[in-house]
């Protein structure tokens, strides 16, 4: 199962990268509360059942979309939107272990 996990988020992750180089969604303020939302959903989440290094991710996305809210330059932009999807995937799969080893 967690073999599982780890291969179809390589396998996003690969896609969502080749997805930003290509096919750039638009980086906006819009996108950017599109992914604060995301990232509080998470955070909320992660809030009642913590992995071993939901702080660290929670750190790293939190940073990330700083650095996106106060980067200029187009593909400063889209370097760091890239470092935050990947930062809230972590995290969404974090938050998602947590919840199974919940269940067992």
């Amino acid at each position: 199962m967690m073999m599982r996990s780890f291969l179809m988020a390589a396998l996003v992750v690969a896609l969502s990268s080749a997805a930003m180089a290509q096919g750039s969604p638009v980086i906006d303020k819009g996108y950017e509360a599109a992914k604060a939302s995301e990232l509080e959903a998470v955070k909320l989440q992660l809030s009642t059942r913590q992995g071993p290094t939901a702080i660290a991710e929670l750190t790293e996305a939190d940073s990330a979309l700083r650095r996106l809210r106060e980067a200029k330059g187009t593909e400063a932009r889209r370097s760091i939107a890239s470092e935050l999807e990947s930062a809230l995937l972590r995290l969404r799969l974090e938050a998602d272990g947590s919840a199974v080893q919940d269940r067992k």
